[in-house]
């Protein structure tokens, strides 16, 4: 087997392997999502732990993807820091080519979906951070003085985390 036929071997497994994690990422986020909108904060442990495991498991593919591109370019006598998996890409024939490519636009337009996927979360996350902080504020302005004081003896509202402590003193 030739060294380009090879790579293209490589290539394609270590690219079908990062797509199938970028789309269970995809789904834990989808998950994540629904759990933010029912405010299920119990799912989130065990969401979390996914997370991770995908991210992990991208981290390790991607780094076996540098050391294929570090080995075909010693295998080729190029520098290290001139190949690429473009350039490795580009040496292959127009049949792998073409399936490469291929491969490589629908690894792309995963990581685009769970980029988007990401900042849905992430909006929502704020969403829930500013409406809780509101509503903490809120509250300790609506309830009326009820007789709080301070240790120096003076009447106050005291408010800790959205709750309005009575204190006697």
């Amino acid at each position: 087997m030739s060294t380009t036929a090879s790579a293209a071997a490589s290539i394609l497994d270590i690219l079908t392997r990062e797509e199938a994690h970028c789309e269970l990422l995809h789904r834990t986020l989808e998950q994540e999502r629904s759990a933010l909108r029912r405010l299920s904060v119990t799912e989130f442990p065990a969401l979390n732990e996914q997370r991770i495991s995908n991210l992990m498991q991208l981290q390790s593919l991607e780094a076996e993807r540098a050391s294929l591109v570090n080995r075909l370019a010693d295998a080729w006598g190029l520098p290290r820091t001139t190949v690429t998996l473009q350039t490795i890409i580009d040496r292959l024939d127009q049949l792998e080519k073409r399936e490469v490519e291929r491969c490589h636009e629908r690894l792309a337009e995963k990581v685009r979906t769970v980029r988007q996927d990401t900042a849905m979360n992430a909006l929502l996350v704020s969403g829930i951070q500013t409406l809780c902080r509101n509503a903490m504020h809120l509250s300790m302005k609506v309830l009326p003085e009820q007789g709080l004081y301070s240790s120096s003896g003076t009447s106050q509202r005291v408010g800790t985390g959205g709750i309005i402590m009575r204190q006697r003193g």
